[in-house]
C-alpha cells in the first residue's frame, strides 16, 4: 500500500473505528425500544429514550464518546433530512379551508406564546422555541428538527430532553382526555376531528384520537394533523436561516435542509415511489430512534429533574392554550 492509499485509508477507516463502539450501543438500545414499544405498545420513542438513561454514566467513556455524539449529530441530521419524504403539500389541497385557517392561527399563537411564556418563568430562549414548535406542529419530532438548526452550544441536551419528554407525556394525556371532553361540549363528529387534529401534537396520537370518535372525525382529525406537520419544512428554513445569519465560518445547517427540501418537493410531486417514500420514512423514524438512545445517554435523570418544575409548567400551559385557540379559530371562521 502506497503513502496515498494509506492516507485515504487512514481517513476513513479511523472515524469510523472511533464510531463504532458508541453507535453500536445506540442502535442496539434503538432496536431494543422498538421491541418493547411493540409488546407493550408504548412509544417507542419514550422507551428508547429511558434506556439510554440506563447508559448515562457509560457516555462519557472515551471508546463510546466519538460514536454518542455522532448519533446525536448527524444521524440526528439524516433523519430530518428524510422526514422530508412523508410530507407534501397535498395535505393543503385535500381539507377545505376551515382546518386551514385554524391552523395558521393556532400555529403562529402558540410558538409566539412560547417565546412570551418561556421569559416569564425565566427559561432560556432556544428552549422556549423548541418548546412552542413541538406543541404547535408535531411533538418530538418537529422539536428535534428546530434543535438541529440550533446553532451548537445555544442548546443544552437536558433542556432539549425536557422538551421531548414533556411533549409527549402530554400527547398521550391529550388523547385520552380531549376526545371525551368535546363530546361533552357538544362538538360535531366532524368539529371534534378538527379540533383534536389542531390540538394534539403528535401524528398517530391525533389519528387515533379520532377514530376513537369515528371513521369521519378519524380522517378529519388526519388530514389536519398533516397540515400542522406541512408547515414543518418552512419553519425549519426559516429558522434555520434566523438563527445562523451570524455564524462564522462554515454553517451549521446546510446539507440536511438541503435534502428534507428535496425530499418533500420530490413527494409533494409524486416523484417518489409509495415504497421508496415509506422506506425513507421508516428510515427516518429509526435514525430519530437511534438519536433519542445518544440523547438518553447524554443526560441523566437528575440533571433532567433539577430542572424544576418551569418546563413542564410551559408545555402544559400552550397545550391548553393551543386548544383553547383551536376551539376559538373554528367557531370564529365558521360564522
Amino acid at each position: 500500500m502506497n503513502q496515498a492509499q494509506q492516507s485515504t485509508y487512514t481517513l476513513w477507516w479511523t472515524p469510523i473505528r472511533q464510531r463504532y463502539p458508541g453507535t453500536a450501543l445506540c442502535v442496539v438500545l434503538a432496536l431494543a425500544g422498538s421491541f418493547l414499544a411493540s409488546q407493550y405498545g408504548a412509544p417507542a420513542l419514550m422507551l428508547v429514550l429511558l434506556l439510554g438513561f440506563g447508559f448515562a454514566s457509560q457516555a462519557a467513556d472515551s471508546n463510546l464518546k466519538p460514536g454518542v455524539e455522532f448519533c446525536s449529530r448527524q444521524v440526528l441530521r439524516t433523519g430530518i433530512a428524510l422526514l422530508g419524504a412523508g410530507i407534501g403539500v397535498e395535505q393543503l389541497m385535500t381539507v377545505g379551508s376551515l382546518p386551514l385557517l385554524v391552523v395558521l392561527t393556532c400555529v403562529p399563537i402558540t410558538i409566539g406564546a412560547a417565546l412570551l411564556l418561556g421569559r416569564w418563568l425565566g427559561l432560556p430562549s432556544m428552549q422556549s422555541l423548541v418548546a412552542g414548535v413541538a406543541v404547535a406542529i408535531c411533538g418530538v419530532s418537529a422539536a428535534i428538527a428546530v434543535a438541529a438548526v440550533i446553532p451548537h452550544g445555544k442548546l443544552e441536551d437536558r433542556r432539549l430532553l425536557g422538551v421531548l419528554v414533556g411533549v409527549t407525556a402530554l400527547g398521550t394525556l391529550s388523547m385520552l382526555v380531549l376526545p371525551p371532553l368535546f363530546a361533552m361540549l357538544g362538538y360535531s363528529e366532524s368539529q371534534t376531528g378538527l379540533l383534536l387534529g389542531a390540538s394534539i401534537h403528535d401524528v398517530a396520537q391525533a389519528a387515533g384520537a379520532g377514530y376513537l370518535v369515528s371513521d369521519t372525525a378519524g380522517d378529519i382529525a388526519t388530514l389536519t394533523k398533516l397540515l400542522r406537520v406541512a408547515l414543518l419544512a418552512p419553519l425549519v428554513l426559516l429558522l434555520g436561516a434566523l438563527l445562523n445569519r451570524n455564524s462564522v465560518g462554515k454553517a451549521e445547517y446546510p446539507w440536511f435542509l438541503l435534502g428534507f427540501v428535496i425530499l418533500f418537493g420530490m413527494n409533494s410531486l409524486g416523484w417518489l415511489s409509495e415504497d421508496l417514500r415509506h422506506a425513507l420514512t421508516n428510515t427516518s423514524q429509526a435514525c430519530l430512534l437511534v438519536t433519542m438512545a445518544a440523547l438518553g445517554m447524554r443526560t441523566s435523570l437528575s440533571s433532567l429533574i433539577a430542572q424544576g418544575w418551569r418546563p413542564f409548567a410551559m408545555l402544559a400551559l400552550l397545550s391548553t392554550l393551543l386548544v383553547i385557540t383551536a376551539m376559538t379559530s373554528m367557531a370564529t371562521y365558521s360564522l
